[in-house]
């Protein structure tokens, strides 16, 4: 501890044995950065839509959306969540974590929804010549599932209950697949079926050979039902709306 509190002090240029370096100041630095990055790919994207209207620049603007939501699902969620660790386990009696580093989590998810509805103007706009829809699909509701799975962690960490996001995560999962099954047969789109029945299989293997082990009697027989519930529901909307899928087939060859 003596010679981290060292390193720190060489590090902000103190020799104030007494000084107590803000570890949080980093974690929201890294925070705001991709709430500019993701404010400033939309606004590029925008200009472009509106303005510009190139078809190479519409390409540019494409990878690197992409990109900036890659960053943000995986590295930049996870830097709101060491933000909430910070205001919930930190006991330094030199300084305070506000609950800002809760909020801050809420600003980044507007600044993410407004990229991911630049990446839509783009995608019907004329700019791109080739017909990005499936992906874009994959892209919205990709983004979606890993969005409200980390906000489910992060109500049951905020509420002490993280120890149930197994089985919070099981049952979250098998209920977006039943939606997405929804959507894909209202709007015709097989991918988004195959997509469903992919994310409800895995699922289940989550389920057997990972949260099983550690979930209580009461707790696998709520992820059992709920699941079987879903499954039956699943199969009962595939058998009354099965014509639409034959349609889809014949449509196809």
């Amino acid at each position: 501890i003596q010679s981290t509190r060292i390193t720190m002090h060489q590090r902000i240029g103190t020799d104030d044995p007494s000084y107590e370096f803000n570890y949080n100041y980093d974690t929201l630095k890294t925070a705001w950065i991709y709430i500019y990055t993701l404010f400033f790919a939309s606004v590029l994207t925008y200009f472009n839509i509106k303005k510009l209207k190139n078809s190479e620049f519409a390409i540019a603007n494409l990878i690197i959306n992409l990109l900036v939501v890659v960053l943000f699902l995986t590295h930049g969620l996870y830097t709101l969540s060491v933000l909430r660790d910070h205001y919930l386990f930190t006991d330094n009696k030199y300084f305070s974590i506000s609950s800002f580093n809760i909020g801050i989590r809420y600003i980044s998810m507007a600044f993410f929804t407004l990229l991911i509805v630049q990446c839509y103007q783009l995608h019907k706009s004329a700019l791109l010549k080739k017909d990005f829809k499936t992906m874009f699909d994959y892209l919205l509701y990709i983004s979606i599932l890993w969005v409200i799975s980390s906000e489910l962690i992060n109500i049951l960490e905020l509420s002490g209950t993280q120890e149930s996001y197994k089985l919070g995560l099981s049952i979250l999962w098998g209920v977006y697949s039943l939606f997405l099954i929804g959507i894909g047969l209202a709007k015709n789109k097989k991918h988004l079926r195959i997509g469903a029945m992919v994310l409800f299989g895995i699922t289940l293997i989550k389920l057997f050979f990972y949260d099983i082990y550690s979930l209580s009697t009461i707790a696998k027989t709520i992820v059992f039902v709920s699941l079987g519930v879903l499954l039956l529901v699943i199969s009962f909307l595939y058998n009354k709306y099965k014509h639409l899928i034959i349609d889809d087939v014949k449509t196809e060859d």
